[in-house]
């Protein structure tokens, strides 16, 4: 009888042991050329959930929080990770670049590569200029385009630079208009932009070259290509 009992206080001692100790953490997983290391920690026990967090491979140092619902995975030569809200792109030291609820790389035909984040509600659109490390925004909404980034917000149209500096602002139609150059040069961009005062023709740093009234901006506004409301290609050429 008392052995029985031995047996059945062990069996019991057991299952409280394997029950107390708690869902088994899943293990480290190495990203990329494994500088960086994804490592999980027990965030609800009862529902056994878990978050992940980064640190490096090495030495062990945190690079971001435990804060993602699952391993990053590669987004190119970066990483991307999902937490509750939104989504965190990272490199390969954990720097992180930028963050939204959608995010992806995007890059100009022969030109520069972005990594653009989105978010419907709230901040609104972002790019990140692998270039320069800048991030660009954020605004409502973006049109990326050579050496500029059109812009829609708050009702108002502007371009920002690569480096997120105002060339122009509180604009309510913007023409791209391709200027005339000599062959084997490159063409020169100028921007009809309409604000509250009527038309004004800009070169590409945002300097004014002339005024013009309604019947002379008449030729750049019509037989026009829009990219997005307000913003659109004249095939006029100045």
């Amino acid at each position: 009888m008392k052995k029985m009992f031995f047996i059945i206080a062990t069996v019991m001692m057991v299952a409280f042991l394997a029950t107390s100790c708690g869902p088994k953490t899943p293990e480290p997983i190495l990203l990329g050329n494994g500088d960086l290391t994804a490592y999980a920690t027990l965030q609800d026990k009862a529902s056994e959930t878990f978050l992940w967090g980064v640190r490096e491979t090495k030495s062990g140092m945190a690079k971001i929080k435990c804060v993602f619902t699952a391993p990053p995975k590669a987004l190119e030569e970066f990483f991307i990770g999902e937490t509750s809200d939104k989504k965190i792109v990272f490199d390969n030291t954990g720097k992180i670049l930028i963050s939204g609820t959608y995010c992806f790389i995007d890059n100009l035909i022969g030109g520069e590569r972005f990594i653009v984040s989105r978010s419907p509600e709230g901040e609104g659109e972002k790019v990140y200029v692998l270039d320069n490390g800048k991030t660009v925004g954020p605004k409502e909404k973006l049109f990326i385009s050579t050496n500029r980034i059109y812009y829609r917000h708050a009702g108002k149209l502007g371009i920002l630079s690569y480096d997120n500096n105002e060339l122009l602002q509180n604009l309510e139609e913007i023409y791209i208009v391709n200027g005339k150059a000599k062959e084997g040069e490159k063409k020169p961009i100028y921007h009809l932009c309409k604000d509250d005062s009527g038309y004004k023709l800009y070169d590409e740093a945002g300097k004014l070259v002339r005024k013009m009234n309604k019947v002379q901006a008449s030729k750049y506004t019509k037989d026009v290509l829009k990219y997005m409301d307000g913003l659109y290609s004249s095939r006029v050429a100045y």
